[in-house]
């Protein structure tokens, strides 16, 4: 019904949504969750795309089946991640083990070897303090979110750069020249490259729209009169191609864009929903009647890319 064009696996969706649901508190510690057929048809998808992202979810320790009675959330998304962790882990102790084996080869304790790499971290997590990253979006509603996340894995230095502004000469292209690394999404990726003229420093990343969103606005009833709540012309194209994509057309769409907060107010009283970036949602929901849903709208940086960010920024690190 609404995740067939979205341009990501429909079951690595179910397992976002899933996640979501846990993280939320929706589905808690212990709860039994719809079964296969159940989110099938609530989601308008095939029983056999859910089946799979459930099976993922049980073999990362997320879920469990328990015979006869459905399936349950087995632990929360922290304890889930910690699972992943877990198994990441071991492969590293195996890179260390390689390594350690190849150290003593050379004449190396491993007490001297255990010395000399604490240093080493400690002066590469020091160099990549040092390092001034540029994050380019067309939308100046999601480079918040992209700098929160890049900012979760590497404290680093960051400059806000919207795209518009950089194309017409409003932001200087000596500020990314003076940055250690670029960071804009795949679609921008050949823009940013052309102005700056040197590739090497750009990396282009994958981002994924927020798909509690998009199953909220899918299951609102037909013409109902949603406001959305918007800064840039970016934010709005980006969302409208985003309902495109996935056929949600049966709603009546609004634009509010103002920066005079009691106007917002004014417009949006007669809303049954309201479409709103991060950045002005806790505003917003200050604004609205209980009877109105808050629906928040953005694009994250997925975890793939996110390490590929991570991994060019302790490169580029002296």
């Amino acid at each position: 019904m609404i995740l067939q064009r979205v341009g990501i696996p429909i079951y690595l969706q179910i397992k976002t949504y899933i996640l979501d649901k846990i993280k939320s508190g929706e589905y808690v510690s212990g709860a039994k969750i719809p079964t296969e057929r159940e989110l099938s048809i609530e989601l308008g998808v095939s029983r056999n795309t859910v089946s799979a992202a459930y099976k993922e979810l049980l073999l990362e320790g997320v879920l469990e089946a328990q015979q006869g009675r459905g399936t349950f959330v087995k632990t929360a998304t922290d304890d889930a991640e910690a699972e992943v962790v877990g198994g990441r882990r071991e492969r590293l102790v195996k890179i260390i083990d390689d390594a350690m084996a190849k150290v003593v080869e050379l004449g190396f304790t491993v007490d001297q070897f255990a010395a000399i790499a604490s240093i080493r971290a400690i002066e590469k997590n020091q160099a990549v303090k040092e390092l001034r990253v540029a994050v380019v979006d067309c939308a100046s509603e999601f480079i918040q979110r992209f700098i929160n996340q890049i900012g979760q894995i590497a404290n680093v230095r960051f400059e806000r750069v919207i795209l518009a502004e950089l194309i017409e000469g409003r932001t200087p292209i000596e500020l990314l020249q003076a940055c250690d690394l670029v960071v804009t999404t795949l679609g921008h990726q050949a823009a940013v490259v052309g102005l700056l003229g040197k590739a090497s420093k750009v990396i282009g990343v994958a981002t994924v729209p927020n798909l509690d969103a998009v199953i909220k606005l899918a299951r609102l009833p037909a013409n109902t009169q949603v406001a959305i709540v918007a800064k840039s012309d970016a934010f709005v194209s980006n969302l409208q191609n985003l309902l495109e994509k996935t056929s949600i057309n049966h709603l009546d769409f609004t634009i509010v864009q103002s920066s005079d907060f009691s106007e917002i107010n004014r417009m949006i009283a007669n809303y049954k929903a309201v479409i709103v970036s991060e950045e002005r949602e806790i505003l917003v929901r200050q604004m609205v009647s209980e009877s109105q849903e808050v629906i928040t709208f953005y694009y994250e940086i997925d975890r793939g890319s996110l390490n590929q960010v991570l991994m060019k920024l302790v490169s580029q690190a002296l």
